[in-house]
């Protein structure tokens, strides 16, 4: 068996840098809907990043793979719905 020793050490740098990305982002003073957008791409990217590496599905079978994907269709309906709502300002 490999060592992946190097692959965790490299994917801890790549999420760091992500953090790293992603409170900078904040500091831009991007339109609202720009940020939400970004900061959204670069959390699907982390998790992506978590899930091939750490939880090893990229060693899996691509029918657990393609299962494990089924929920993304759902995650981008209800990043959808929160582009939508964020149209209004719900503060009392």
């Amino acid at each position: 068996m490999e060592d992946h020793k190097k692959t965790y050490f490299w994917n801890a740098i790549g999420l760091a840098l992500l953090t790293v990305i992603e409170v900078w982002a904040i500091g831009l003073g991007l339109p609202r809907t720009g940020l939400v957008v970004l900061l959204l791409s670069i959390t699907v990217t982390k998790i992506m990043l978590v899930a091939l590496v750490y939880m090893h599905l990229r060693y899996e079978t691509k029918t657990l793979r393609r299962l494990i994907a089924l929920p993304i269709p759902l995650a981008l309906f209800f990043l959808w719905g929160v582009m939508y709502d964020m149209a209004f300002d719900w503060t009392l």
